[in-house]
């Protein structure tokens, strides 16, 4: 009897500890805002207390938290914030929820809490390492480029030419392995040339993604360095007309900028209607250094956009367009006559300019359209169907220093000597199937795409031929969960092909090479929360690319950079194998972030500098020469962390360390980032008097002098260079390390229930002489001098409506 009793005892406590380690769990994530901007809480950490689980956990410095629940149920969250106190209720399903939550800051009784719950996207890659700009992190950033204001991310870096032409580097790379997603569609605009910047205004975005090392499953087999995600905040809910305005003003270029948005959603019928409309506008002239002013670096630029969206919980549909044109002036002081002349190029340009808001001869123009429809449908039972279709066109005329003589028109200054016409279409499927066993979350997808290129036909010499190219992939992401642990894995297979249309001048015979590839990708990631304050994540991940229509087929200038490229037809697919472990440690005052990785690349294409020039009825240009390394390493470290103390200090610290070398000849490779330091202090009040949120904030950034770089030519005992060996190493040579300066002050000024935000910055505070590695313009002129910069956000309601009962 006893033994009876024993064993159902021991069954019973069995069937208990099997539907303990069944019982579903997800995560809640979270971010706090202030009402009137959506900027994040201050470095000065909230608490959110969980009674029900017992859980009380700390936001980041960027207001975002999680903690781990049951599934099927609803939760109290109580938070906490410099004497402040706010209740609200979140329902929990089976899915991860995102829980935002915006506080008022105007009255120390938090006012009108609003809380949006959201499923997160199954299809993301959650176990990859990344990094995010939001808030007044991003506000921060308004009126620079996208490559600038992705700067303020650890183990990101730029790629410049010139004063005006950037483009993010993620972990030593760039151009085609960078995968820019512009609103949930890839930016397919003419990016394959380092002086081709992102052709995307800024500020449609509130928040700034980086995803570091291979993410090609979901988004794309080239995905080989990362994912720029550039995000739009969700259109409203609340029936009403509000928006905001944003003004910058930067004295060096004395640039003026003007952003506006004005958004609404509809209070009856028909409900859930919703739009949005935004513009910029940019105007700037010659910009100076410590000593000079660059003659021809002026630009214009004017952006628009507009979305309307109709949703309901069952299914929605959007539409959005875009526009972005740009006008940048090229440097006179890259237009040089011969070899010689780029040996001895003096300190400062040999023909000193003033300011000017006037673009001459060199400079590029270019347009970027992009219309996207969309729609969701949740299936009855069996998940969710989401498809997009997108469509881009572009404009890239590059014209000259010397207007094209062989052009049989009087007006042959306004010809292009570069003139592409790019337009691509992409379609993606995605199927989002319901949980299996409340464990196993995930989706299957497909995509397309296609392109077709035209060079419109100028006398000139051409940069690349026209070409056609259609691609698809299918993929499945999968995710399963068991307390603090997730694991994640992932399996793309795709196709692509490739034909070119190229005219040979001698016979006026036209070639047609055509290119077919394959192959698959694996994604693998686990993550493990050991506690509230530590986590760790692992990821491996493959990718792969085919050459460029450049890299395979260019001839010709580059305006914008100033040098002749040269591709290689017999150039191999390029293969990538990244692995990538981060640390996370958070406490109410200091948090940080260890990340290691290695990339290793089989054919790893890079532009390689020739030692002759090319030759041209312009002069002579440096000559880079597309080539592959068949086993290449890049190796890093970032490390960023944040600590509070004295209640309103902040001292932020972020470090990227990177190293890449050919293994076969055991060389470094060209182009990679130098060690970056970049540290701040930041001294914080909640309120001066009517002040709110009064912040100033010195930061420093160190560049060390990049010493890693392919070897030198060296004279034979008794002989000197020649011109091109000197030419040659010119050409690698890496200037010297530099500290720069940098200084703001902010604040926020309540005005009828909103805040107005006002921020004054300096640049190069010390004025510092220096040239950038990353810069190709280094061999020319020198890095921008110091820059007071003002920024002013207006946010402004019209109407308030209620929603019908």
């Amino acid at each position: 009897m006893h033994k009876r009793l024993l064993f159902a005892f021991l069954l019973a406590m069995s069937v208990h500890i099997v539907n303990a380690q069944d019982e579903c769990k997800v995560t809640v994530y979270g971010h706090i805002s202030f009402e009137s901007n959506a900027n994040p809480i201050s470095a000065v950490k909230a608490t959110v207390t969980v009674p029900k689980l017992n859980v009380s956990v700390l936001t980041d410095s960027l207001g975002n938290f999680s903690f781990l629940s049951k599934c099927m149920q609803k939760l109290e969250l109580r938070i906490s914030y410099l004497g402040y106190t706010a209740d609200t209720l979140v329902q929990i399903k089976n899915d991860d929820v995102n829980v935002n939550v915006t506080l008022s800051n105007v009255a120390k009784v938090l006012k009108g809490v609003v809380v949006r719950e959201e499923i997160i996207q199954k299809d993301n890659i959650t176990t990859a390492v990344k990094s995010s700009l939001s808030g007044k992190a991003l506000e921060e950033t308004r009126g620079l480029s996208l490559g600038e204001s992705l700067k303020g991310i650890t183990g990101v870096t730029t790629l410049q030419n010139g004063p005006s032409i950037s483009k993010p580097i993620i972990h030593g790379l760039y151009s085609n392995r960078v995968l820019i997603m512009n609103n949930g569609v890839r930016q397919e605009s003419q990016q394959w040339g380092n002086d081709h910047a992102p052709e995307i205004d800024p500020f449609i975005a509130t928040k700034l993604t980086v995803i570091k090392g291979a993410a090609s499953i979901r988004y794309g087999s080239d995905a080989i360095g990362g994912v720029v995600s550039v995000e739009p905040k969700d259109m409203p809910t609340q029936p009403g007309v509000d928006g905001d305005l944003n003004i910058v003003g930067m004295s060096n270029g004395r640039m003026g900028v003007a952003s506006g948005m004005i958004e609404g959603a509809a209070a009856k019928k028909p409900e859930g209607l919703s739009w949005r409309v935004q513009g910029t506008v940019k105007q700037s002239g010659n910009v100076q250094t410590p000593h000079y002013f660059i003659g021809n670096t002026a630009l214009r630029e004017d952006d628009y956009s507009a979305t309307v969206a109709y949703n309901k919980k069952t299914y929605g549909a959007g539409l959005y367009y875009s526009k972005f044109d740009t006008k940048i002036g090229i440097a006179d002081a890259s237009v040089i006559g011969s070899g010689q002349d780029f040996l001895s190029i003096p300190a400062e340009p040999a023909v000193p300019a003033d300011f000017s808001y006037l673009i001459r001869r060199p400079y590029q123009s270019v347009n970027h359209q992009l219309i996207k429809a969309s729609g969701f449908l949740n299936l009855p039972n069996s998940g969710k169907l989401e498809g997009v279709y997108a469509f881009q066109h572009d404009v890239r005329k590059e014209y000259d220093a010397a207007p094209n003589a062989n052009s049989n028109t009087n007006d042959i200054d306004k010809i292009p000597d570069v003139d592409l016409r790019l337009n691509t279409s992409t379609a993606d499927l995605i199927w989002e199937h319901p949980a299996i066993n409340k464990k196993i979350i995930g989706s299957v997808g497909l995509n397309f795409i296609t392109h077709g290129n035209l060079e419109q036909g100028t006398t000139y010499l051409q940069l690349i031929p026209n070409f056609r190219d259609y691609g698809g992939g299918i993929f499945a992401i999968e995710k399963w969960r068991q307390n603090k642990l997730i694991l994640e894995g992932g399996l793309r297979y795709d196709y692509r092909w490739l034909r070119a249309y190229m005219l040979q001048p001698a016979t006026l015979i036209e070639e047609q090479p055509t290119h077919r590839w394959q192959n698959a990708t694996v994604n693998l990631g686990a993550t493990y929360q050991f506690n509230n304050k530590l986590t760790a994540t692992f990821n491996f991940g493959s990718a792969w690319r085919p050459p460029s229509v450049l890299e395979l087929y260019a001839d010709g200038i580059h305006q914008a950079a100033a040098v002749w490229e040269r591709g290689d037809s017999a150039l191999n697919v390029e293969k990538a194998y990244n692995t990538s472990i981060a640390v996370r440690y958070e406490t109410r005052h200091f948090n940080a972030e260890l990340g290691i990785y290695a990339n290793y690349f089989g054919n790893y294409i890079y532009a390689k500098p020739d030692s002759l020039p090319a030759y041209t009825a312009a002069g002579q240009f440096p000559s880079f020469n597309y080539t592959q390394i068949r086993d290449a390493l890049f190796t890093g470290t970032d490390f960023t962390f944040d600590y509070s103390f004295l209640r309103h200090f902040t001292l932020t610290s972020k470090t990227s360390l990177l190293r890449a070398r050919n293994l076969n000849t055991r060389e470094w490779i060209i182009d990679v980032p130098p060690d970056r330091y970049d540290n701040s202090l930041r001294y914080q009040w909640d309120s001066l008097g009517r002040w709110k949120n009064v912040y100033v904030n010195l930061g420093n950034i160190v560049v060390d002098r990049q010493t890693r770089t392919p070897p030198r030519i060296m004279p034979e005992e008794g002989q000197s260079l020649t011109k091109p060996e000197q030419v040659y190493n010119k050409l690698i040579a890496a200037p010297g390390g530099y500290m720069l300066w940098n200084a703001e002050v902010g604040c926020s000024i309540p005005l009828h229930q909103s805040n107005i935000d006002i921020s004054l910055s300096v640049t190069n505070l010390t004025n510092t002489v220096y040239r950038d590695y990353l810069d190709i313009f280094r061999y020319y002129i020198d890095g921008l001098g110091r820059s007071f910069i003002l920024r002013i956000k207006i946010p402004f309601t019209l109407s308030k409506q209620h929603a019908p009962s």
